[in-house]
C-alpha cells in the first residue's frame, strides 16, 4: 500500500513538473523554479514553487479549455509576449564579464537603468551602451555608418575582448 501511494505521488509530481506549458503552471515556474526561463524572478523561493505546482496543476486542468481558446486566439505565450525580448536583451547584457566586475551595490543601479531603457524603448538598434564604475549606463546614438564600423571591428578576429571608446 505504501509503496502504491509513494509511486502514485512520485508520478503526480514528476507530471506537475513537465506540465509548465499551462499559464498557471507557467506562472510559478517563471517566478520560482526557473525550469522554462534562464532566471526566476524568487531565485531562493523554490521550495515554494514545488509546493505551489499541484495547486496551479489543478487549476489548469480545469480551466484547460480556456486555456486553449486563448492559445489559439492569442498566441502561443499570451501572458508573457512583452517580456520576453526584453528579458533575453536584458540576460545578454548582464552576462558580459565588465558588468561581473562591478559591486552588489552597482550592478543592482545597472539592472534597475537597463530594464528601464529596456522598458522605455529608449534603445534602438544602432544605439551604443556604455557601462560606468558607478553602474550607470550611457547611452550613445550612433549613426549608421558608425554602426556598421563597430560591427566590422568587433567582427575581426584580433579585436580586443572588450572595446573601450574614448569621449
Amino acid at each position: 500500500m505504501k509503496h502504491r501511494l509513494f509511486r502514485t505521488l512520485a508520478m503526480a509530481m514528476v507530471t506537475v513538473l513537465f506540465s509548465t506549458g499551462c499559464m498557471m503552471s507557467r506562472l510559478v515556474d517563471r517566478a520560482f523554479l526557473g525550469i522554462t526561463v534562464r532566471r526566476p524572478s524568487y531565485i531562493d523561493r523554490k521550495t515554494t514553487g514545488v509546493f505551489l505546482l499541484p495547486f496551479t496543476f489543478v487549476i489548469d486542468v480545469a480551466t484547460f479549455p480556456i486555456q486553449a481558446l486563448l492559445v489559439v486566439i492569442l498566441g502561443d505565450n499570451f501572458p508573457f509576449t512583452d517580456q520576453i525580448d526584453s528579458l533575453k536583451q536584458l540576460t545578454a547584457m548582464l552576462d558580459n564579464s565588465r558588468f561581473n566586475q562591478l559591486g552588489e551595490a552597482e550592478q543592482i543601479i545597472a539592472r534597475a537603468e537597463l530594464k528601464q531603457l529596456i522598458t522605455e524603448k529608449k534603445l534602438t538598434p544602432n544605439s551604443a551602451l556604455g557601462l560606468g564604475d558607478d553602474g550607470h549606463w550611457t547611452v550613445v546614438e550612433l549613426t549608421a555608418e558608425a554602426h556598421s564600423q563597430l560591427i566590422a571591428r568587433a567582427q575581426q578576429p584580433d579585436a580586443p575582448a572588450s572595446l573601450v571608446c574614448a569621449r
